[in-house]
Order: structure tokens, then C-alpha cells, then sequence
């Protein structure tokens, strides 16, 4: 205490902050060197002691301090900690501080919650949530998604979500159906994946990551964008997938005044930004003159001209359906591809219920399943094995390990006693809730999609488990995702029997933020399959009958 009382100077704004301008000075001219790493530690600690006190969160039961990550300059845990390395750090920072806990995204605080009935007495009114300001991850974002609609609130997020909602709500979706399917049909019949195809393998990220992107950039433009549009929305890939790599590995382009660096982030993100306007509004222009005066891209606009909605947001929205939700489809289907590899049974069982869908328009009998259900039907079904395979995946390799930071508008008592102020920006540890939740029971790390079949109401795993979102404001596109989802794994469920080999890996992409493999699995056709085993018996046939 006496050593605590003689450092209280430090709160002083004018000594911290010529204390950390200096220090910051040197860490940067000295980075990368021994002396540069001892002055970051130095650096870190100091601005750590300044935020334990700018921010106190102290039990009302016992009056003890929240456990809280060491602050590390100049991005605390964030965004490499929350994503690129999340999946690691879930067990380490629970197993070290606890149920609650308090990590750094920048110099921000972020309490982490892994109890879901905590998850319950915060996210009970997320719709009245206030979204953290560029999801805590600095300038760059801001300038990526900062104005997106996942990443507002208030009466911004309403005016922006009522000029896209029409196209995203359930029954929307349902209306999606054809043009979804007809498109992987098309992909995986074309030359190229047909290729791959014969060669009896498959990478479900690198074969199949451009499927979900051209099926939403239908929805949004519309069915006439040509090769040189098309080529132009490739280049466009390219663009933003540089600036977001550069975006979660933080550092200077956290702050504002790294646009005045001659950096090579700073020159590619003015090319993105003036060559996607560009794009959006050449394709628009191409909307009304095709007589696509429907596609969502010309609502958007007419919103933008109506004054319900700034062009900023629509740009970046536009971005976030685009290219953010291309890592989260593709999470999506990469993980249930490899869970079917691996689990044979679940496999033919949805082999099986495809089958009698197929042929007798009927589905297997559970006990939520209506009689005589057709194709499109069968593939909305929430009670299917092929919808409960989807769950479980997705169950255990959530897309991200940490949610998107947000705040609530009062006061909440979490992790038995700790006060935490209303605006102070909560995230859910998704491995906690998903997996090592005692509502699982003692299989929660077992893949077992009959777990799903029949018994879990929607509302008994609302605060249970993640994977839109919790409470009342969930992902707007999660409709279509899941119809992408299930379509894309019936199609090549239905078509071909799916195996690991010796050398696929379940380790996470370490490059990318979303939870994505990198390996290879056994992709044979069916009809070949059966065509050899009739082969095979022929010939015993021919043995016996010679013999």
C-alpha cells in the first residue's frame, strides 16, 4: 500500500502521458531489438498500472479486483489474442483467471464471460446493445467495417437494417433456394472442381471458399454481372484480404495517425476504397438497366438517396455480407465437411434421410418432423440429421473463439458479485459455452449430432450455445448461411462418400481469424464407388463359374 500511495502521481494526465510518449518514442525506434523488447515490457507495465486504476472492477461481496490479463503494448489481448490465437488462449486465460475475467482490445477493457447464466444477465437485451466503436480494434477497421451494420447501434443499426432486411428474414431465405442450389450445382459440375473431383480429393477451404462468395454477390447484384465485373470483384478480394491480415495484426494501424505514414496498408486501402465505390455503383447502374430493379443493391441506393442511410454504410455493409461473412460461410462448411469425413455413420444416416426425401417425399419419422415433406422442405427441416450434423459442427469449432465486443446499457452483477458499469464492453468465450459447459454433459467434446435431434427446444439452448449470437440481435445473414450450409454438404453428401486420409489435420489455420482448416480429405463418387463393387462381384462371378 505505502508503495501504491507514493506511485498515485501516475494518474496525473500530464505525467502519464509524457512518461508513455516517451517510452512509446523508443519502443519504436528500437523495435524489433533486445532493448526494444525490454522497453515494450517496461512500456506495457506502466500503462497496465494506468489502467487498473483508470478502470476499477472490484467485487460488491468482498471487494476483490477482477482477475485481468497483463496489458501488453500496443494490443493488449486483441485481435491476434482474440483470433488468430483464441482457440489457445480460451483455455489459458480461463484455467488462470476464472469464469469472468477482464482482457485488453487496445487500451479498452473487455470482460470475458464463460458462465452462460452470466451470458443470460447480460445478453437478455442485446437489441438494446451498444456495439463497440470499430469492434475495439482501432482506426483500420474503422475503415473497413467502423459504419457496417454488424458494428452499429441505436437508430443507425434500425435505418440501415430496415433498407436490407427484406432480403434476409427466414422467408426470404426459403426464396433463395433455387438460385443457392442451381449455384453449387453449377460449381461443382464445372471443369475445374470436376478436375479436383476426379482426382478423389478435396480441400474444403481452398475448392470451395469462392461458392458462398458468388452466391451472395447474386443476391446482392443480381444475375448479370459479367467476366469483367466478376474479374474486378476477384481483384477486389485481393485488396481487402491484404488490409484485413494487416487489421488483425494491430500495432501502429490502431491509431489514426498511421494514415499519414507513406505505409504500403495506407496505399492499398485508398485504391480499395475508391475502386469498390466504383464497383457498387457501376453494378447498381447495371441493376436498372438489366431490369433488376429488386436486387438488393438498388434498395440500398435508393435508401442512401432517401437519406435513411449514409453511403459510408452502405459501402461497408455491403463489404461485411460480402467479404467478412465469405470467412464465416466457408468456417461453416469446412468443419462439417471433416466431421463427416470422420464419422461414417452420420454420414449414411444423412445419405439415408436424403434418400427417402428424394425418392418417397417423406422424412424420416422424429418426432417434430411433419409427414410428407419435399426436397426444399427437407433441407429446411430443423429436425433432420443433416440440420443436427450442421449444429454439432458448428457446436464444436465455433467460427471464433471471442464474440464481437459490446456493451450494455445498465449496470450488470457477473461472476458472482463483480459490478460491471453499464457501457464496459462484454465478449462470450465461445469454447466455454459451447463445449465445456456442463449442459453438454460428460460427451460436450464428443461430436454427437443426435444430441440435437428432438430434445433441445430453441429457447433451452438460447443462452447455451453460440453461434449468431445471443439474445434477441443475432446475425441478419444467418438465414441464408444456413441454407448455403446444409445445401452445400446434401449436395456432396448425396453425390459422394467423404474420408480422411493419413495426412488430414484438424489444426486451425494459424493465418486466418475465423476458425478454418487447411488439409485435405477423400472425396470419392458414389456412382464410381458402386460401379467398382459391381465390377468386383462380376468378376468373382466369372471365378466361380470357371473354377
Amino acid at each position: 500500500m505505502y508503495l501504491y500511495s507514493q506511485l498515485s502521481f501516475i494518474t496525473w494526465p500530464q505525467t502519464i502521458v509524457a512518461v508513455v510518449a516517451g517510452v512509446t518514442a523508443a519502443v519504436i525506434l528500437a523495435r524489433n531489438t533486445f532493448l526494444g523488447r525490454i522497453l515494450n515490457r517496461l512500456l506495457s507495465r506502466l500503462i497496465h498500472f494506468w489502467l487498473i486504476r483508470k478502470y476499477p472492477l472490484t467485487s460488491a461481496s468482498d471487494g476483490r479486483s477482477i482477475a485481468t490479463c497483463p496489458y501488453n503494448w500496443p494490443n493488449g489481448q486483441g485481435d491476434i489474442g482474440k483470433f488468430l490465437e483464441g482457440e489457445r488462449n480460451s483455455k489459458i486465460w480461463g484455467s488462470t483467471h476464472g469464469s469472468v475475467y477482464r482482457i485488453w482490445n487496445g487500451m479498452t477493457p473487455e470482460i470475458v464471460l464463460s458462465d452462460p447464466a452470466d451470458v443470460q444477465v447480460v445478453f437478455r437485451d442485446s437489441h438494446n446493445h451498444t456495439k463497440a466503436i470499430n469492434n475495439d480494434a482501432g482506426w483500420l477497421m474503422g475503415e473497413l467495417l467502423g459504419r457496417c451494420l454488424g458494428l452499429i447501434s441505436g437508430d443507425p443499426y434500425q435505418s440501415v437494417k430496415s433498407a436490407t432486411t427484406p432480403l434476409f428474414t427466414h422467408r426470404a431465405a426459403g426464396l433463395h433456394f433455387q438460385r443457392i442450389s442451381s449455384a453449387i450445382s453449377a460449381y461443382l459440375d464445372g471443369p475445374e472442381m470436376q478436375e479436383r473431383l476426379g482426382r478423389g480429393v478435396l480441400n474444403p477451404v481452398a475448392d470451395l471458399r469462392m461458392l458462398p462468395f458468388w452466391i451472395i454477390a447474386g443476391i446482392l447484384y443480381g444475375n448479370h454481372l459479367g467476366s469483367q465485373f466478376k474479374a474486378e470483384l476477384e481483384s477486389l478480394v485481393i485488396l481487402r484480404e491484404f488490409l484485413w491480415a494487416r487489421m488483425i495484426k494491430g500495432g501502429s494501424t490502431r491509431f489514426s495517425w498511421s494514415q499519414y505514414l507513406r505505409i504500403e496498408t495506407t496505399r492499398v486501402l485508398l485504391e480499395y476504397k475508391r475502386r469498390w465505390s466504383k464497383f457498387n455503383q457501376d453494378a447498381k447502374d447495371l441493376c436498372l438497366r438489366s431490369g433488376e430493379e429488386k436486387a438488393l443493391i438498388v434498395s440500398m441506393y435508393e435508401a442512401v438517396a432517401q437519406g435513411s442511410m449514409e453511403m459510408d454504410q452502405l459501402l461497408q455493409t455491403i463489404d461485411e455480407m460480402l467479404f467478412a461473412n465469405l470467412d464465416v460461410t466457408m468456417g461453416g462448411v469446412s468443419w462439417n465437411l471433416l466431421f463427416l469425413a470422420a464419422h461414417q455413420e452420420v454420414q449414411y444416416q444423412i445419405r439415408e434421410e436424403m434418400g427417402q426425401a428424394r425418392g418417397k417425399g417423406r422424412l424420416p419419422h422424429h418426432p417434430t418432423t411433419a409427414r410428407g415433406s419435399s426436397w426444399d422442405e427437407y433441407v429446411q427441416s430443423s429436425s433432420t440429421m443433416l440440420a443436427a450434423a450442421v449444429l454439432e459442427s458448428a457446436r464444436l469449432k465455433p467460427l471464433a473463439a471471442f464474440t464481437v465486443p459490446q456493451s450494455a446499457p445498465t449496470a450488470r452483477v457477473v461472476g458472482g458479485g463483480f459490478v460491471v458499469p453499464a457501457g464496459t464492453n462484454f465478449v462470450v468465450d465461445t469454447h466455454a459455452v459451447n463445449i465445456a459447459n456442463p449442459f453438454w454433459g460428460a460427451d460436450g467434446g464428443i461430436y454427437r449430432p443426435s444430441r440435437f435431434l428432438g430434445s433441445k427446444a430453441s429457447s433451452e439452448l438460447r443462452y447455451q450455445y453460440w453461434r449468431f449470437g445471443f439474445g434477441p440481435r443475432q446475425c441478419l445473414g444467418k438465414f441464408v448461411v444456413e441454407l448455403m450450409v446444409r445445401l452445400l454438404v446434401a449436395h456432396l453428401v448425396e453425390g459422394y462418400r467423404l474420408e480422411m486420409t493419413e495426412a488430414t489435420s484438424w489444426d486451425k489455420n494459424p493465418d486466418t481469424w475465423i476458425m478454418h482448416p487447411d488439409t485435405e480429405i477423400r472425396c470419392q463418387k458414389l456412382c464410381a464407388i458402386a460401379k467398382a463393387s459391381s465390377l468386383v462381384g462380376e468378376t468373382r462371378n466369372e471365378e466361380k463359374i470357371s473354377g
